[in-house]
């Protein structure tokens, strides 16, 4: 029988297999233990508790000082924490991501909701590895490797994010090993929630390349813009009403509302993004993956709908969330779904083994007039980014 690990035992475990642990400095970034990184184009902030790239700023020129990830309106705690707040965050498995949750977390080794079982064996939603904390292995101004150890999926990560000079593109490499001498299913995915002030009502645009897509066929919520089940091509999906609503553009506050959507990526392309602009800040955000990895792009949308602990109505967030499954169904529902529209809603991961994903994300000032992105391609030095309403392309270097 396999021993389940305490929570002491699991960050002392962690740290002895990643060798070095680097402190973090105490509350760096709202509260919150941080590691900073940074050139002379970009600063990333990142806090153990986890993992999660909580900010991206460009440092000097148009639109710096705009951190475009989701910073949530209510107080954030280190893991743990959320059950010492009195319900301040509501109720479990929520509160154990909603309590640390910030800008881009990885959701692993699962993407959606625990199973009722699940919950009650403490599973927080979306996986262990955004509820844990994570301890650095290297650090340095321009590179960064931490990882940590999910004690229930037994499973070890690690990702490293590197800066290039003179670059504001961010090259990004995770590691996932199964620790288990098991083949198992699991999910993976980037849940990458941009927010105020780059996240603006009928101003900020999204673009991808994305084809056919799905709004959640099951009921997301009361407040849904958007025909529950449809069927659509990116960008224009059905609307509750019969109308055609253009998901390129975030719907302002008098459209109160909250949905989910998700969309195939384009089967042609070795290399899939998706960006978005917010063309009065002058600034650009985007993402560009494996195609093979992960197929998917989920769309949520938050607009000042939810009540209850501890959104009090007053989030606003759009999370694009690619990887390997849809829609945030539990574990069990995901698998047994086994392909939606031809495409693998989960992966193996074999006995013992490792897998490695790497991708870029990245920011950029965009000139006056720019009105979206319409392709994203990898070099072989870096990214390229090709602007609508713009004469001449971004190129940001990498450092793979």
């Amino acid at each position: 029988m396999m021993k389940r690990l305490s929570r002491g035992a699991v960050v002392a475990i962690a740290g002895a297999a990643l060798m070095t642990t680097l402190a973090a400095s105490a509350a760096d970034y709202h509260g919150r233990k941080a590691w900073t990184l940074q050139n002379d184009k970009i600063q990333v902030i990142v806090t153990p508790g986890g993992g999660h790239i909580a900010s991206m700023t460009l440092r000097s020129g148009s639109g710096s000082g705009v951190n475009p990830l989701w910073l949530p309106p209510w107080k954030s705690s280190e893991p743990g924490e959320w059950e010492k707040a009195g319900g301040f965050y509501g109720d479990k498995p929520g509160a154990q991501l909603l309590s640390t949750i910030m800008g881009q977390n990885v959701c692993l080794d699962f993407f959606g909701a625990p199973s009722p079982e699940e919950i009650k064996a403490g599973i927080p939603v979306h996986g262990e590895a955004p509820t844990v904390n994570w301890a650095a292995i290297t650090k340095s101004d321009a590179k960064l490797s931490y990882g940590t150890f999910l004690p229930n999926a037994q499973m070890k990560v690690t990702r490293s994010i590197s800066l290039a000079p003179g670059s504001s593109a961010l090259w990004i490499s995770e590691t996932v090993e199964n620790q288990t001498a098991f083949d198992r299913p699991f999910g993976w995915n980037q849940h990458v929630t941009l927010g105020p002030p780059f996240l603006e009502a009928g101003v900020s645009r999204y673009d991808m390349n994305a084809t056919w897509g799905m709004v959640d066929g099951r009921e997301f919520s009361k407040g849904q813009r958007l025909k529950q089940g449809g069927e659509f091509e990116w960008p224009n999906a059905p609307g509750a009403n019969g109308e055609s609503i253009d998901l390129r553009t975030f719907p302002g506050k008098e459209k109160t509302n909250s949905d989910f959507t998700a969309n195939v990526m384009t089967t042609d392309r070795e290399w899939v993004y998706f960006t978005a602009i917010n063309p009065k800040k002058h600034l650009l955000i985007g993402y560009l993956w494996p195609r093979k990895d992960w197929p998917w792009a989920a769309n949520w949308e938050e607009n000042h709908f939810r009540t209850g602990t501890p959104w009090k109505g007053k989030a606003v967030a759009r999370g694009i969330e690619f990887g390997t499954t849809p829609f945030a169904y539990s574990r069990r529902d995901v698998v047994t779904m086994g392909k939606l529209h031809d495409t693998p809603t989960y992966r193996w991961i074999a006995a013992r083994e490792k897998q490695t994903i790497s991708y870029a994300a990245f920011l950029a000032p965009i000139p006056e007039g720019t009105t979206g992105v319409t392709d994203v391609k990898m070099t072989k030095n870096g990214v390229e980014i090709s602007l609508e309403g713009a004469d001449k392309p971004i190129l940001l270097a990498l450092k793979k």
